[in-house]
C-alpha cells in the first residue's frame, strides 16, 4: 500500500464511514457496524477504495428497502448488527452470507474487474433470511 492508498483509506475511515453508518442508523433505527477489511481494499491500488462509494450506496439503499416499515426494521435488527466488507481478486470468492448477526459481503473490486452486488440483490438475499 502506497501513500495514496493510505491517505484515501484514512479519509474513508474518519470521514465517509462514520457518515455512512449514521445514514444506516437513520434508515434502520439502530446501530449497524460496518467492518471493512482494510488490508483487502489496499492490497492492490486505489481502485477498490474508490469503488467503496458505490458499495456504500448499494448497502444504504438495501437497508432503506428492508426498513421501509416497522416489520422490516424489527426483522433486520433481530438478524443483523454488522456488515463485513471484504475485497478479493478471486471471482470465486465473491459472495454474500448472513450468519451470526453479520452480513458478509465479498466483492471483487481490484484491477479492471468489478463484481459487486446491487441493492436489489442484497435486499432479496437478506429478506429471504429474515
Amino acid at each position: 500500500m502506497g501513500l495514496a492508498e493510505k491517505r484515501l483509506a484514512e479519509s474513508i475511515k474518519t470521514e465517509k464511514l462514520p457518515a455512512f453508518e449514521q445514514k444506516l442508523y437513520e434508515h434502520s433505527g439502530y446501530n449497524i457496524t460496518v467492518d471493512i477489511d482494510w488490508a483487502t481494499f489496499t492490497a492492490y491500488d486505489e481502485y477498490p477504495l474508490s469503488r467503496l462509494d458505490i458499495v456504500f450506496d448499494d448497502i444504504e439503499s438495501f437497508v432503506k428497502k428492508i426498513c421501509s416499515d416497522e416489520i422490516g426494521k424489527e426483522a433486520l435488527k433481530e438478524s443483523m448488527s454488522i456488515i463485513k466488507l471484504t475485497n478479493t481478486d478471486d471471482s470465486n470468492e465473491v459472495k454474500m452470507e448472513l450468519k451470526d448477526s453479520t452480513l458478509f459481503l465479498n466483492f471483487q473490486l481490484a484491477g479492471s474487474t468489478f463484481s459487486s452486488f446491487t441493492d436489489s440483490q442484497i435486499a432479496s438475499y437478506v429478506e429471504g433470511k429474515l
